[in-house]
């Protein structure tokens, strides 16, 4: 009987030790290691910033950002968030929304 009380106490406090452990470090910040402006052909821009996290955050010309994770690609850095897609290949990006492309450019020099 006394046995089992150790173990149930045991486990009671394992299982709270195991609660409050963090998953991720508190302090994790991640680098920008390239940025680029795109721009199209109307003079349309988006800044890229591509972090060594493996995303990028594009920001509009309205101001409104988005945050995309870096995804398999044949060629280029294809980067998607659900159904939105930025794709950038020798200094040119695209930028699409449920396959409607929304958005070509070339980097700014």
């Amino acid at each position: 009987m006394r046995r089992n009380l150790y173990t149930l106490i045991t486990l009671l406090l394992l299982s709270s030790i195991v609660s409050c452990t963090p998953l991720a470090p508190a302090n994790s910040v991640t680098s920008i290691i390239n940025s680029a402006i795109f721009v199209s052909d109307s003079g349309k821009t988006i800044q890229a910033m591509y972090r060594d996290n493996d995303t990028v955050t594009l920001t509009f010309a309205n101001g409104s950002k988005e945050v995309l994770d870096l995804a398999v690609s044949a060629s280029g850095a294809r980067y998607i968030a659900g159904t939105h897609e930025w794709w950038e290949h020798q200094g040119e990006a695209s930028y699409s929304v449920d396959d409607k492309l929304i958005f070509t450019g070339k980097r700014q020099r």
